[in-house]
């Protein structure tokens, strides 16, 4: 069945019911952003792989909006099907609800499934289409009596992290939860994001491609906690320490019943961005439900320093194998054809290489040429180009180790680079470095360090559309809340232990994309009369191309920051690398 047969069985449905539109979200039950492939509704409907977006169909129009990181692989994806593309983001482009309520009339209905959308969100939208004249409906999935071959929920063992690699046990955690569930005045809190849940139970699984995680909800009590997930994923060891830890373990799909039977007395903490409309509709009416951000998610941020010592030591092991992947690659014979995903697969096992590593933290990004403009593109059978010695190539990949997650991005020449080539590469370097020295005073939001990773590019009137920078679980998420270094006015204030991500970049449709990744850990710098300030620690070891830098260009700090930088790479990695490697390396560090 093609994506033009799903829209008009999509319509049928619509007609039955007397609804004016189905808006069809990237989600799950649990607001994730990776979801199991049981959830890729939107990705089934309209053909388009990228992480985000929302489709919505009418009776007379299929709309798909997405971000700047996707709108090249979307009009691609999209082509010869009824959908139209909205560049959301874009000057003039409407959100979709916005452009829903001027679309239809007064009396019309909107439909979505409440699993699939925050009660935020739900929210949000009930209110504007209110206002004209239009009803939302969020307990409507016309889906599942399409898409016949839907795949089962995912059902990977659950293990146990240790203590050892997770610093804090999961009653520690559960202790500092409760504290902050009395400061907000609740006796109840309702967990339903998926990295939360790991992270607090110290528990692993592979429900979700990429992320160690298992598909649970979570009640946390002032005396108990009780975990919901399916029994055949435990097995009897975790069911006997979950025991001696007072924690009551019931089938997955028994959470609307436990909430609906909450009784009186009962204040339950939510985040209400993370839990799905559905769900909220459970909860017990006699609950007096308090609203604020996950305490888990906040917790979660701040790494300890057990997780730290182990991130340090993962560095090491991830710059390893990123060093054996870049020298492969210059160093490969003209002889051998090497496409995309023939260097995602090289990335990869140059990984498992590495003590203590698990999976990839996400799908590598290898991007050749024009490709490397798509600023998340996915090599596939079909687009996967074979590399040529000249060109730009674009490598963003990371890998989830029990000692902690990575994420590095690398763009390197394969031939001669152009004028033009080599100042974006340097314009992008500058912004790096110009985040990764900052001092800023203790309150500092990541929207305010955004403008230094862009300062340069826009004196040039170049400018990116993602964020500088996301937070990063420990052998968790590669994408973590709730910091990040973004233009969006996200309150949250950077601390002390939170990981994020650098990773300014310039995308030129049609030609090349440049984008330089390191990880970056938040740490104290220094205290004057005027208060606390803070730094950042670099947490990836991986040269930069020299070869890419206009030294011209460069400051005499930016010149002892990238030679200074270079050394501790050498150093670091040197020992851990076969001899023609290490020569190798120690030439791309030589000093500029």
């Amino acid at each position: 069945m093609n994506t033009n047969e799903k829209i008009a069985l999509l319509r049928k449905q619509m007609a039955d019911r007397n609804i004016a539109a189905f808006v069809v979200p990237s989600g799950d039950p649990h607001q994730s952003e990776n979801v199991a492939d049981h959830w890729q509704v939107r990705q089934w409907l309209t053909g388009f792989t990228g992480s985000a977006g929302t489709a919505v169909v009418t009776r007379e129009s299929a709309v798909l909006w997405t971000d700047f990181r996707y709108w090249i692989q979307a009009a691609s994806q999209l082509k010869g099907t009824s959908f139209e593309l909205f560049k959301q983001g874009d000057d003039g482009v409407p959100e979709f609800e916005t452009w829903l309520s001027y679309t239809l009339c007064p009396g019309d209905t909107i439909a979505m499934d409440g699993n699939m959308v925050s009660v935020a969100n739900v929210k949000k939208y009930r209110k504007l289409f209110k206002q004209k004249g239009i009803s939302l409906v969020s307990d409507i999935d016309f889906i599942s009596d399409i898409w016949l071959a839907c795949p089962p929920l995912p059902a990977s063992k659950a293990w146990m992290l240790s203590t050892a690699y997770a610093g804090r046990t999961r009653l520690e955690k559960l202790e500092l939860i409760r504290n902050a569930m009395e400061k907000a005045g609740a006796n109840a809190y309702l967990m339903t994001t998926l990295d939360d849940i790991a992270w607090t139970f110290n528990l692993r699984g592979e429900d979700v491609h990429t992320n160690p995680v298992n598909l649970a909800f979570a009640l946390v009590t002032l005396d108990k906690a009780t975990l919901f997930i399916n029994p055949d994923k435990v097995d009897a060891g975790i069911i006997s320490q979950f025991e001696q830890d007072k924690i009551e373990l019931l089938p997955y799909e028994l959470v609307k019943e436990k909430l609906s039977s909450l009784g009186e007395g009962i204040s339950i903490h939510l985040d209400p961005e993370a839990v799905g409309d559905t769900l909220y509709n459970a909860i017990d009416t006699r609950a007096k439900i308090i609203e604020k951000v996950n305490p888990a998610t906040e917790l979660k941020a701040v790494k300890n320093e057990i997780e730290i010592d182990h991130m340090r030591k993962t560095a090491v092991k991830d710059g390893i194998a990123m060093v054996n992947f870049l020298y492969w690659l210059e160093n490969k014979t003209d002889e051998t054809k090497v496409s995309e995903m023939d260097a995602a697969a090289k990335v990869f096992e140059f990984r498992k290489e590495q003590p203590d590593f698990v999976d990839n933290s996400f799908d590598s990004i290898m991007a050749y040429g024009e490709h490397s403009a798509m600023c998340h593109y996915r090599a596939t059978s079909k687009s996967d180009a074979v590399l040529k010695k000249e060109g730009m190539f674009l490598a963003d990949s990371g890998g989830n180790y029990l000692t902690g997650t990575t994420d590095i991005t690398r763009t390197m020449n394969l031939g001669t680079p152009t004028k033009q080539q080599i100042c974006d590469y340097t314009l992008v370097l500058k912004g790096h470095i110009a985040v990764a020295t900052a001092l800023f005073p203790k309150g500092t939001k990541g929207f305010q360090i955004d403008t230094l990773a862009r300062q340069f590019l826009w004196k040039e009137g170049i400018n990116f559309g993602h964020g500088t920078g996301h937070g990063v679980g420990f052998f968790l998420g590669v994408h973590e809340g709730p910091a990040r270094i973004s233009p969006h006015p996200v309150d949250v204030e950077l601390k002390k232990g939170m990981l994020l991500t650098n990773e300014p970049g310039v995308y030129r449709e049609g030609h090349y994309g440049i984008r330089l990744e390191n990880m970056i850990l938040v740490d104290e710098a220094f205290k004057t009369e005027f208060g606390n300030f803070l730094k950042f620690e670099n947490m990836t070891l991986c040269h930069f191309e020299t070869s890419l830098m206009d030294k011209k260009l460069f400051s005499r700090e930016e010149v002892d920051y990238i030679n200074g930088y270079h050394k501790k790479v050498y150093e670091r990695l040197s020992s851990g690398l076969d001899p023609e490697v290490a020569a190798w390396l120690q030439s791309k560090t030589e000093p500029i």
